[in-house]
């Protein structure tokens, strides 16, 4: 099981084409349903107006959430949200007025749970061919978990839950593998990152690098940059761009299918290593091992960590990752009922050694401020910037028949001090207010970089 801690933000301005990710997340546990979440079988007296998966699905989203939401949860919340979603989807098909069954006077847990696949078999008995009936279900479902007036669980339609897997796992798309930034005022669209390997990088385009026109257009927002460099894999795209303010060569990229890693990482001084983590996918782990071999590699003595507008990921991979930094407890986990559950650094992973900065930002969320935390309650290393966004809240994702999901808050997670840091955020060693004006990643134009950097150059 992945597990991990999930937001919604405000999106920062970085974008990547790859664009730099304008976070929502999140990191979840991707798992089947336990087995103390599964439903029961369909009785005897089911609705035989239902089929056997609405049915299913109709229990999946009623027992799990009364069995593992982090919070008590009242029968007749979920049955007013489930009564609430079925009128909702009958007045979408134009059923006027919607009659549903009067509210018992009293629900308790198996009373709402048989009350809600009762009125939706009489909504599909009533109104026939108006009523398609896994929409239906769907809308129910959905209706149940709004009732919770929790922002961070969800019902992901089966599309759209391939789309969050891909979202986190990285997916494929065509691009020239650089992380952009575009100015807010004067839309000057600047280059935070080249990424290895891709066709940015083989063409010679270098961080700090400011594209003027592409395809000999000048670019106004950041939507334009994505239409402009986005495009068929085997394309070309031409860029005329300055460095240091000088005029550059054009140069033409050849666009390639791009999967933006999570880790990227640069030598920016003498025995200095930059690393920028962009979210804790499945992959982070791996890819920030081999990024720390070649900065040793390259004799590098102190690290700065970047963190910031890092919506999070998986809790397995920030656990791996925090394993770099600190020893001991890396989270505690604490569900509505049961024991709080430590999660302890990997042994297996050597310590990074040498001074440690680690710049965190209001985007700063999730598994990155369990990292951020971990560091900070142990001294490993000193938080530079400013709080972070203050997501404490774990989610898993249980499957329904249809290949959509249901995203469930089902634990808070605290630091190893035992800091609950949800709504309230990380308050850095060393505030250092960012200008609207600044280049993150750019020595010189970052002011929370260079306040890091003073801190642990070697």
């Amino acid at each position: 099981m992945r597990a991990a801690a999930c937001n919604i933000q405000p999106a920062p301005k970085h974008i990547a084409v790859v664009l730099r990710s304008a976070v929502v997340i999140v990191a979840v546990a991707l798992a089947v349903l336990p087995a103390r979440a599964l439903p029961r079988p369909v009785p005897a007296s089911a609705p035989a107006s239902l089929g056997a998966l609405d049915v299913i699905a109709l229990e999946i989203c009623y027992t799990t959430v009364m069995a593992r939401y982090y919070r008590p949860v009242d029968p007749a919340v979920l049955l007013g949200g489930a009564r609430r979603g079925i009128a909702a989807y009958l007045a979408s098909r134009g059923v006027t007025p919607v009659r549903l069954p009067a509210i018992p006077a009293h629900v308790d847990r198996y009373r709402a749970e048989s009350e809600i696949d009762r009125e939706v078999a009489l909504a599909v008995a009533r109104y026939g061919t108006r009523v398609r009936t896994p929409d239906l279900v769907a809308q129910t479902i959905a209706g149940e978990i709004a009732a919770l007036h929790d922002p961070y669980s969800v019902v992901f339609p089966s599309a759209a839950f391939k789309k969050f897997v891909g979202f986190l796992d990285g997916t494929p798309s065509a691009g020239i593998g650089a992380e952009l930034d575009v100015d807010p005022t004067t839309h000057a669209v600047r280059v935070a990152d080249v990424f290895p390997d891709g066709p940015a990088e083989a063409a010679g385009l270098r961080a700090g690098d400011t594209i003027t026109t592409i395809d000999e257009l000048p670019v106004a927002t950041p939507a334009d940059v994505v239409r402009a460099l986005r495009g068929r894999p085997g394309t070309t795209v031409r860029l005329a761009f300055t460095r240091d303010g000088v005029a550059q060569p054009q140069l033409a990229i050849v666009r390639a299918v791009i999967v933006a890693p999570d880790v990227t990482a640069r030598v920016i001084g003498e025995g200095l290593g930059y690393v920028r983590i962009r979210s804790f996918g499945a992959r982070a782990p791996q890819q920030l091992d081999a990024v720390l071999v070649r900065l040793r590699n390259a004799g590098t003595r102190a690290y700065v960590i970047d963190l910031r507008a890092d919506g999070g990921g998986y809790r397995d991979a920030a656990i791996a990752i925090a394993s770099h930094f600190v020893r001991g407890t890396v989270v505690t986990t604490r569900e509505r009922a049961g024991p709080p559950v430590p999660f302890a650094a990997k042994t297996s992973i050597a310590l990074l050694g040498g001074p440690l900065a680690v710049l965190i930002d209001g985007d700063t969320a999730s598994a990155a401020e369990i990292v951020a935390g971990a560091i900070q309650d142990a001294k490993a290393g000193t938080l530079v910037g400013t709080r972070t966004f203050g997501k404490g809240l774990v989610q898993e994702t249980f499957a329904l028949p249809d290949g959509g999901a249901i995203k469930l808050t089902t634990a808070r997670y605290l630091t190893p001090a035992g800091r609950d840091i949800d709504t309230i955020g990380i308050e850095p060693d060393v505030v250092v207010v960012q200008p609207a004006d600044a280049h993150p990643g750019e020595l010189g134009h970052d002011p929370q970089l260079d306040r890091a950097v003073a801190i642990v150059a070697p």
